[in-house]
């Protein structure tokens, strides 16, 4: 996040006074960190024993964010049972996009995450976000629909790479996983396989991107659909406006796709969970998917993020959905 102090005029500012509201410290918005805005902070900061200098640096913005960061940013609360995630704030520079290698509901993938534990060990995996797209058969119901399994400003493990700096990886990442059963076989002309262990899904040919030439090993995968690329260019927009994660002005290609060094090594940005294993195929480089991605940064500047008030959580808990109907869910993170 920006260090923020006394004569700033930006977006930000606007940000930290929403958070000040949410914090029980009211203030009217407006981009201008002026005289009113730096007394609000000097208040907060005494409040919340920190060093009360008004400028809003790295303890500031911890609090802060740990205290009224209260914002549903379009998606639907379907929370995670509290030790499955590290309720530890680290402060975010980095998106990943994933995809779930299952089937379309983003709810049932957050389930699968919630009995996902094995015996003595609690997994901690999975991304803060999950895009539900359109069934096989033709349920729109999820599709382009975002499920938040748990607050962004806190992590949970989804890179698994053998780096050294893993952890801090996924300490600064916030995730995004796209629900696709990614890579598949072709069956016949109108028909493509999902295999899994719990048996072949059958996916028909207006599901699947066929690829000029294979990928890693794998030339049809279900494509995302056009609600999801959607919903995906507004929540990377969303989370890079409320965090301040770079969006660099770059050319997104096939090539992108690959291991990158710079990925690896942290560079913060928008990273795909290929870019640091090259056993993984999440995401793809559909060309729909690829155009959305080079849109980012003009888009980004006049991009205004809805910062409603997150309501509470008004469907069942994770543990409570049938594991039966978890079957073929998540399998990405696995």
């Amino acid at each position: 996040m920006k260090t923020l102090r006394r004569g700033d005029i930006n977006e930000t500012v606007s940000f930290l006074k929403r958070i000040l509201n949410q914090s029980s410290h009211p203030i009217e918005i407006s981009p201008n960190f002026d005289e009113h805005t730096y007394n609000k902070v000097v208040e907060f900061q005494k409040a919340g024993n920190l060093s009360a200098d008004g400028v809003v640096g790295k303890n500031t913005w911890k609090k802060l964010l740990t205290s009224g960061f209260n914002f549903d940013l379009g998606a639907t609360n379907f929370i995670l049972e509290k030790n499955e995630w590290f309720e530890e704030y680290v402060e975010k520079d980095t998106i990943y996009f994933h995809h779930t290698a299952g089937l379309h509901r983003p709810d049932f993938t957050i389930g699968w995450w919630e009995g996902d534990n094995k015996p003595g060990k609690l997994m901690r995996v999975g991304t803060s976000f999950v895009i539900g797209r359109k069934s096989i058969e033709g349920d729109t119901t999820f599709d382009g629909i975002t499920y938040r399994a748990f607050k962004e400003i806190y992590w949970a493990h989804h890179l698994g790479t053998k780096l050294r700096n893993n952890k801090l990886l996924n300490q600064k990442s916030i995730g995004i996983e796209i629900c696709s059963l990614g890579h598949l076989s072709k069956l016949t002309d109108e028909i493509f396989l999902f295999k899994s262990e719990n048996g072949d899904i059958k996916v028909p040919k207006s599901e699947v991107c066929e690829l000029d030439t294979p990928w890693r090993g794998h030339k049809y995968f279900q494509k995302y659909t056009e609600k999801q690329i959607k919903e995906c260019e507004r929540l990377i927009l969303t989370i890079a406006k409320t965090f301040d994660i770079p969006l660099r002005d770059i050319h997104y290609d096939r090539l992108w796709f690959d291991i990158n060094e710079e990925a690896k090594n942290g560079l913060p940005g928008l990273w795909t969970h290929c870019n640091v294993r090259l056993d993984k195929t999440d995401c793809f480089p559909q060309p729909e998917f690829i155009e959305m991605l080079n849109g980012l940064y003009a888009k980004y500047p006049d991009f205004e993020p809805n910062y409603s008030t997150q309501e509470s959580i008004s469907m069942e808990s994770p543990k409570d959905l049938d594991p039966e109907l978890l079957t073929n869910y998540a399998m990405d993170l696995n």
